[in-house]
């Protein structure tokens, strides 16, 4: 808050954040910044100690008293907070110290936490300063003022150390020649850029050229020192050689001889097609140049990002203009996570940008016509409204996948963006093909299809704070203000207020799965409770939602190159606190790899499926690169160059075939072994969808080894069934060799005819060669296990009496009834490799036990057959006692069809029980007592 003549001493916010970051962002130098101000506010006991008097809810001085106490405020920082390296300049410009204090310094003194303790500088002149470690430093400043008053200060750093002997940079800057482009008009206008050249060793021309061409760039914030000297993302100065010889990306592009040319836009937010034109002409330069030098080397292009979808346009633009004398003369195209199929930013973080730029806090004067400004939301962050303008650049809309239209509370889906014409006429463009050109690329997203550490649908940003307002600021400025508005209701309910706050709500979240729901709510609102008892509240920025719509992907959260959310825009001050997942999926994988080519709607599947070179997609959703890398596990910053990705470009760049896998840790990579699961003589084994990469290696393997002889091609593997006399199980394994872990995949093989083991239901095994005992009026059943079968058919071959039997899937039910009663049944089972019979007999037995106990359950059923009504009755002398051990239970009796189910019963068991409309046939009759059973054949006709 600024108050009278002290405003005038205070620079706004946006000045002094356009000169912290307008004089970082032009010095080579970490520059230093000061605030040092004196500030008063109420003593806590103003009111109590008589200090001032509230008269009509309104605060006065009281003469000759002084309610307010003088505060100091004094911190100094760094304006970079992250340095990679050991030795770094330092700076304190005159022009970054903001003070309202008359005093004179005397000396600046700074520990810069690297041992050597306090330092003196000097206003506006560089410290160099050496760490010998890395992590975080503590920087402490003293400011020591004529007359002995002194000032300390702390703040804190992040050393990325890089020790002076680990890495040599052999291409580092120097001898370079940039040369200004100029392109073809596209639609009027033409796109202007910097090519960069820096030649290999022994080179006095442009000889073996590897084009660079650079990603999205708003601010020109990118440029080829960038390039060669950083390993942030898009720096080539990352070690590929983890053998401890320590060899640079930078070192081993150089070692191959190749001159690097890096195209950096003087407009890296242009039109794609405006941009390319201008590649098209870095293109026809440098092959002039090899012309001049006689070298006979096709050029290699390189596009990183947006620069990917710049360098492809331009090449497949110079092979159909027409032009019979246009020759691109490249061997070699490489995608580094670039958007084929868009990029996405999460549609509620533009929501947010959307809407806060669209408006400022004010209170609404004469009946809301007229707003009085408080404060506009791009005072309080200017990079809301450099956010916005990033989202409006052309390139931004052609390559963002849902986009936002509108500002403030008036947002709403845009429908009819450039995305959409752009990305027709790209798909149908197709890739480059000009002499035999060979297209790959590299995708940061994860190989597994892992998706980020969130789900759909789950909250990024979520903001609910409570701000109290000075009692002051609530009833005099609102009372006045809404008095003014002539509305009697605001009027009182500020005069009247008992509690008013300041709420700030926010709510954005991830993108669901194709489903309309809200995925954003912001307003910032005071909310007053009126006489203890009423909620009022008055906004001071009007709420805004927004909903997803049915048609959209996740796509925040799911696998691909991946962008720092914070980075995007800078949010107001103390907001980055709720930021509560810090990246989103930038390119998603499907997109870097161009699944199926433009021409195929994506899906949920799409966006969490393995994409390893291991086993390709398939057609139609294949990947239209001949070679492809994707990271191991998990995703990793967008166009980041690291050791494996690194090896493998070099690979390429070598001429050989790159490949590169760790799929063995992807549970979703659905590799497996194709072929019959019988062998009868000789089949042949493959594994779906395995790359035919040289650098795979398969060792095929088949355990027993009894009954089967095997020889082996590549990915193939031949069985022979060789031993007539053993039939069985046996398993053929492939072990699939990757860069990280050997995949094992196994498949099951029956060899030879059909194998049987019998069993009786209750487990009892059965032969079939000598006659198996069964109880008679019980049902039998078997458990047959039966391998490698195709068909199984039982018949009853003989029986000495009526047998009642029948088939269920593989096993055999049947009923016998008469003492001594045989029966012989034929089990037949077949597959590819033949028959196998067996004929089993059984024999029917009295299990009730026998003998002369009186108390033996004895019943009788009549009539038999039946038709309506069966009644049964009891033969058991009384009394008799339970059966020893068990207690006296009432009899029950349960009637069972012949396949098993119960169709009537009763308890107890004697007395009449009703068949009617049960099917005429065959059932069986048990009745329990005494924990005996026994069975009893009925016939109903």
């Amino acid at each position: 808050m600024r108050v009278g003549s002290v405003a005038q001493n205070m620079a706004a916010p946006a000045a002094v954040f356009d000169n912290l970051e307008s004089q970082q962002a032009n010095s080579s130098e970490i520059l230093l910044a000061v605030q040092y101000y004196n500030y008063q506010q109420y003593k806590a006991n103003a009111y109590t100690n008589g200090d001032v008097t509230i008269i009509n809810d309104r605060i006065y001085d009281v003469a000759g008293k002084n309610p307010y106490e003088t505060k100091t405020l004094f911190a100094i920082i760094p304006l970079k907070k992250e340095l990679r390296g050991r030795t770094f300049s330092f700076k304190l410009p005159s022009t970054l110290i903001y003070t309202n204090t008359g005093l004179t310094l005397n000396q600046v003194q700074v520990d810069f936490g690297n041992g050597q303790g306090y330092q003196t500088i000097s206003f506006n002149i560089a410290k160099n300063v050496t760490y010998s470690s890395g992590g975080e430093k503590e920087i402490k400043v003293k400011f020591v003022y004529n007359g002995g008053s002194t000032l300390y200060s702390h703040s804190k750093i992040w050393v990325d150390y890089v020790a002076p002997s680990v890495k040599q940079v052999r291409f580092n800057g120097t001898g370079i020649d940039t040369h200004v482009i100029v392109g073809d008009a596209w639609q009027g206008s033409s796109a202007t850029g910097y090519a960069t050249v820096e030649l290999a060793p022994g080179h006095a021309q442009l000889t073996k050229p590897l084009i660079v061409v650079e990603g999205f760039d708003p601010d020109n914030s990118f440029d080829y020192f960038d390039f060669i000297n950083t390993d942030k993302s898009g720096g080539i100065y990352v070690d590929i050689d983890p053998t401890g010889t320590i060899l640079t990306l930078n070192q081993a592009i150089e070692d191959e001889g190749y001159d690097l040319v890096f195209v950096n836009f003087a407009n890296g937010t242009d039109y794609i097609q405006r941009n390319a034109y201008m590649v098209e002409k870095v293109i026809d330069w440098v092959n002039v140049q090899k012309t001049e030098a006689g070298s006979s080397e096709k050029n290699v292009v390189l596009g990183m990002s947006m620069g990917g979808l710049v360098a492809r346009y331009a090449l497949r633009h110079m092979e159909i203009d027409g032009d019979p004398n246009t020759n691109h003369d490249t061997k070699l195209y490489i995608s580094h996570d670039a958007p084929h199929q868009g990029a996405n930013v999460p549609l509620a973080f533009q929501a947010m940008v959307r809407h806060l730029v669209g408006e400022e806090i004010s209170l609404p004067v004469f009946l809301s016509l007229i707003d009085v400004n408080i404060v506009d939301f791009t005072d309080i962050s200017p990079d809301l409204e450099d956010g916005l303008a990033l989202l409006q650049t052309p390139a931004a809309q052609q390559m963002l996948i849902y986009q936002l239209q509108g500002v403030g509370d008036n947002i709403s889906v845009d429908i009819s963006t450039l995305h959409g014409s752009f990305a027709t006429e790209y798909k149908n463009m197709g890739y480059p093909q000009q002499g035999g050109i060979r297209n790959i690329a590299i995708a940061n997203g994860s190989e597994c299809g892992a998706s980020l550490g969130f789900d759909p649908y789950d909250t990024i940003v979520h903001v609910n704070e409570k701000i109290d307002l000075p009692h002051f600021l609530t009833n005099i400025a609102l009372a006045i203000v809404n008095g003014l508005s002539l509305n009697p209701l605001r009027f009182v309910t500020s005069i009247l207020s008992t509690d008013t706050d300041v709420k700030v709500q926010f709510t954005a979240k991830a993108l669901p799965n194709q489903q309309s729901k809200q995925i954003y709510k912001g307003k910032i609102f005071i909310e007053k409770t009126i006489l203890f008892v009423i909620d009022v509240e008055e906004p001071l920025i009007d709420q805004e939602t927004l909903n997803s719509s049915s048609s959209m992907l996740p796509l925040d959260n799911a696998g691909g190159g991946i962008y720092n959310l914070e980075l995007f825009v800078e949010l107001p001050s103390g907001m980055d606190s709720y930021v509560l997942e810090k990246q989103f999926d930038f390119i998603p994988t499907y997109s870097s790899l161009d699944i199926g080519g433009g021409n195929q709607v994506m899906n949920y599947v799409d966006l969490t499926k393995s994409y390893s070179p291991l086993s390709p997609p398939e057609t139609p959703k294949n990947t239209p690169f001949d070679n492809f890398y994707t990271n191991p596990t998990t995703s990793q910053n967008h166009i980041q160059f690291t050791l494996n990705n690194g090896n493998w470009l070099m690979d390429e760049l070598r001429g050989d075939e790159a490949f590169y896998s760790c799929a063995s840790s992807c549970d979703q990579l659905e590799l497996f072994i194709t072929g019959s699961d019988n062998l009868c003589a000789t089949n042949t084994y493959n594994i779906n969808n395995l790359t035919s990469a040289p650098e795979i290696e398969v060792e095929w393997s088949v355990i027993p080894t009894t009954a089967t002889t095997m020889t082996t091609v590549n990915n193939s593997a031949t069985l022979t069934y060789n031993n007539p006399f053993w039939g069985g199980l046996v398993t053929l394994t492939a072990s699939i060799n990757t860069k990280c872990d050997d995949i094992i995949i196994e498949k099951k093989i029956w060899v030879g005819g059909p194998s049987v083991i019998a069993k009786l239901n209750d487990g009892k095994y059965i032969s079939h060669i000598a006659p198996n005992s069964v109880c008679k009026y019980q049902q039998i059943k078997t458990n047959m296990i039966i391998n490698g079968e195709t068909n199984v058919i039982w018949t009853l071959l003989n029986s000495s009496q009526i047998t009642l039997w029948h088939q269920v899937d593989n096993n055999l039910s049947f009923y016998l009834w008469e003492d001594n009663q045989t029966a012989t049944f034929r089990l037949t089972t077949t597959n590819n490799c033949g028959t196998t019979t067996r004929d089993y007999t059984f024999v029917a037995e009295d299990c009730s036990g026998g003998g002369n106990d009186p108390c033996d359950q004895s019943f009788f059923v009549s009539p038999n057959p039946a038709n309506t009504i069966i009644e049964i009755t009891s033969n058991i002398p009384a009394p008799c006692p339970p059966v020893l051990g068990r207690t006296a239970q009432p009899s029950t009796a349960v009637l069972y069809d012949f396949t098993g189910n119960s169709v009537r019963s009763k308890t107890p068991a004697e007395g009449k029980m009703s068949v009617e409309k049960l099917k005429s046939g065959h059932y069986i009759l048990v009745i329990s007592n005494n924990g005996e059973k026994k069975s009893h054949r009925i016939i109903i006709n």
